[in-house]
């Protein structure tokens, strides 16, 4: 197992106890957008991770949980209902209702929806990952961090690329074909088609087929073209993104869910890539444009015009109760996106004693969300009154719209002595208006227009029927000052100051009506606006051969936007609690000899509540405040006190001029909580992941082949997890209060995986 001193160690004998020699190969330089204009990785302060397209196309990465797992501290796990993207252990939580504490950035347009983080990554120029509040120049809800995608451009020549690949054990087959070059004298053209389908791993015995099965279709067009000294890029694309089933396990039965659940109800709790289950599928649909148009202005700066659209219609089936047993089969809900967007912005020409960006935003947005839950047969077994609820069912219906402006600026002011000051701040005002109706159905069954509908769905299950609506309004200034010294042409320090926020809203997922004893103090229908403070200091060096950079963070959250479970069927949301981090990234490269090229990554996290009491608590915990738990000093979910990442690159021509290419990497995570109560019955007890790419490639560079390995030690990684629901509910109902008992249910990463992959370009 690797550990931080394994890396520390690793670190210092690389890059400084390598004996100096002659070279002919040098560092290949790395270029961001980090702050708009571009710059040189290494001139950057800020702490970021930058993987550029060839590498994910080379690694056959094709989202972002697969790429997070190689950047340390940032963490993205698909659930059961949603996405969630998490930097340094900050991300929103299993509601709807959060805009996401980590934005995805794409091609300039804020996604600020988790369902769009399941966009697939094809045809890529890099992906960026900012660590840390970011609202300056991506907006106020930042508040965390910001992943932040470049697709490739149009190019002046002619070029294409067609490629496919297939891995047996899964039965994965990938093709992408690309098509760019100009069309006219003055437009250029780009064309992406890439598909992917799968059949997975994990066996479901109900349904009788492997999972999680997926198949995608993606498609981007774009133009470019200068008119007069204007360039414009138009980018339209399209995606349907659908799966099958999850790569789900019931686990850990405790106490009496064995003598509950077993004979002809029994569930199968073995970690074996087995499960059972009723239908489950998701079906997504998104399309946009970007329209952006860069004028030249007198003294050499830029305007830049971004107008966006970006919806999406995602459509799932669910069995949310996670097992083969008829109790929560046929739960259904749909999502309904629709974003428009418009910035503005100059940036000055650069290199001047003060260079300068300034800029206005707006954006407009509409949401709709409607959830069906049925309850099934399986409730019989427990007798009346609770068997009366079969064939009973809620709809709940949420629309929410919103408008949003902002203006933002940021300026660097070159001081005598190698000093450089950094100040940027940004305003933004926003009103919401939100609804959320909720009702209960008893037709065809013996409580059908009875009021002990709604008292048996309080009573059992913590729902009630309601029908809720209100608006708000807030204003928000986030402001950031840092100030850098260059040591010398090849390094820099820096320290900075920022404050991020990130809107309030309203509650999605809430099951009762605010106000009543089914919503404790821990939440409700509206939640108020996140706020951050980070403070940063960095060290960054570069030479001919090595880069080197260090950060050390620290920060403070204020009325963080948290999400309960109830232990039954619904998520409580509410500002319940209070966080410190602190810890540091440090990441580097070496050249250990022509075509021999070392990486590596660390990345240290103490993430802890300062007030957070209540909190739910996990099995067989004894409450501290009624009902509820206090977090207050303890972790968060999806946060590993130490993630790292380690490789080598290497590449020769061989004696028939064809080149061969390797790439050896392993990312590594500590331990860390997979559920939101910290339950350390089901906790992921940390992993070293393998992966290896060996490539062949003609002189020409027309032809590869490629033999692609992930996981190749087949670790078995836990990647979210949670209690089944209503477990608890049945053991108790069941045994008449004389047991109590639960399971759990784990997503799991993908295991051992060899992919055979052929691109011919032309």
């Amino acid at each position: 197992m690797l550990t931080k001193n394994f890396f520390n160690m690793l670190f210092a004998a690389i890059l400084f106890s390598v004996a100096p020699s002659t070279f002919a190969q040098t560092l290949e330089e790395v270029v961001v957008t980090a702050q708009i204009r571009e710059q040189s990785l290494q001139d950057v302060p800020i702490s970021v991770s930058a993987i550029d397209g060839e590498a994910i196309e080379d690694r056959s990465v094709d989202n972002l949980q697969s790429l997070s797992a190689s950047v340390p501290n940032f963490y993205v796990a698909e659930t059961q209902i949603d996405t969630s993207i998490s930097i340094r252990g900050v991300r929103s939580g299993a509601n709807k209702g959060f805009e996401q504490s980590v934005p995805l950035n794409f091609d300039g347009i804020t996604y600020p929806r988790s369902q769009l983080a399941r966009t697939p990554l094809v045809d890529l120029q890099r992906v960026e990952v900012l660590r840390g509040p970011q609202p300056t120049l991506f907006g106020k809800n930042a508040v965390g961090g910001v992943v932040s995608v470049t697709s490739a451009k149009p190019t002046d020549e002619f070029e294409g690329k067609f490629s496919t690949s297939h891995e047996s054990e899964h039965d994965e087959s990938q093709s992408l074909l690309v098509l760019s070059g100009p069309l006219s004298d003055n437009l250029l053209g780009r064309l992406t088609i890439s598909t992917r389908e799968m059949d997975g791993w994990i066996t479901n015995q109900r349904m009788k087929r492997l999972e999680p099965q997926r198949d995608e279709t993606y498609i981007r067009g774009q133009l470019a073209w200068t008119s007069g000294d204007v360039d414009y890029n138009l980018k339209v694309e399209t995606a349907d993104f659908d799966s099958v089933g999850y790569a789900m396990e019931a686990i850990a039965p405790q106490d009496g869910y064995g003598l509950v659940f077993a004979g002809p109800i029994a569930v199968e709790t073995n970690e074996d890539w087995v499960r059972s289950s009723g239908e489950t599928f998701s079906q997504n649909t998104m399309d946009n444009f970007v329209l952006t148009a860069n004028y030249p202005m007198d003294g050499g700066g830029t305007l830049t015009s971004i107008t966006g659209h970006v919806e999406y219609d995602s459509y799932e089936v669910l069995d949310v109760d996670y097992v083969g047993l008829e109790i929560l089969d046929g739960t259904n809900q749909t999502e309904k996106y629709d974003q428009w967007s418009q910035e503005i912005r100059y940036t000055s020409a650069g290199g001047e004693d003060v260079d300068y960006i300034i800029g206005a935003y707006f954006q407009t947005a509409d949401v709709d969300v409607t959830d069906y839950v049925p309850l099934g047969s399986f409730l019989a077994l427990a007798g009346p009154p609770v068997s009366l609820l079969v064939g009973t069912n809620w709809d709940r219906l949420y629309a929410q719209s919103s408008d949003m402006y902002s203006v933002f600026g940021q300026a660097d002011v070159n001081l005598q002595g190698n000093w450089n000051l950094t100040v940027g701040a940004r305003y933004s005002s926003e009103d919401k208006d939100g609804s959320r109706k909720l009702t209960l159905d008893g037709t065809g069954t013996a409580l059908a227009n009875s009021p002990l509908l709604n008292v048996l769905w309080g009573a059992v299950l913590n729902v009630g029927p309601h029908n809720v609506a209100s608006s708000r309004s807030e204003n928000s200034f986030d402001p950031m000052v840092r100030l850098s010294y260059e040591l010398s042409d090849d390094s820099q320090m820096y320290v900075s100051y920022t404050e991020g926020s990130k809107a309030g809203g309203f509650d999605i997922r809430g099951n009762s009506v605010p106000g009543t004893p089914l919503i404790s103090s821990a939440g409700g229908w509206e939640f108020e606006e996140e706020e951050a403070t980070n403070i940063e200091w960095g060290y960054k060096m570069k030479s001919d051969r090595a880069q080197f950079d260090f950060t050390y963070f620290t920060t403070e959250y204020d009325d963080l936007q948290t999400s309960v479970f109830d232990g039954v069927l619904g998520f409580k949301v509410g500002n319940a609690s209070a966080a410190e981090l602190d810890g540091f990234e440090m990441q580097g490269r070496y050249l250990l000899s022509d075509g021999l090229e070392f990486y590596a990554s660390l990345a240290s996290l103490n993430y802890e509540f300062t007030d957070w009491k209540n909190s739910q608590c996990a099995y067989g915990e004894a409450p501290t405040n009624g009902i509820y738990c206090d977090r207050s000093g303890a972790s968060v979910i999806f946060a590993p006190e130490d993630t790292g990442n380690i490789g080598f690159d290497y590449e020769t021509v061989l004696s028939n001029n064809w080149v061969f290419d390797a790439n050896l990497n392993v990312d590594y995570s500590s331990e860390y909580y997979i559920t939101t109560n910290l339950d350390k019955n089901i906790e992921e007890g940390g992993y070293s992941k393998v992966g290896l790419v060996l490539g062949l490639e003609s002189s020409d560079g027309r032809w590869r082949v490629s033999l692609i390995g992930d996981n190749l030690t087949d670790e078995r990684i836990k990647v979210v997890g949670g209690t089944i629901p209503l477990a608890r509910t049945f053991v108790r109902l069941a045994s008449g209060g004389a047991l109590d008992g639960l399971a759990y249910d784990a997503i799991y990463d993908r295991p051992r995986n060899i992919t055979i992959k052929l691109d011919y370009n032309f």
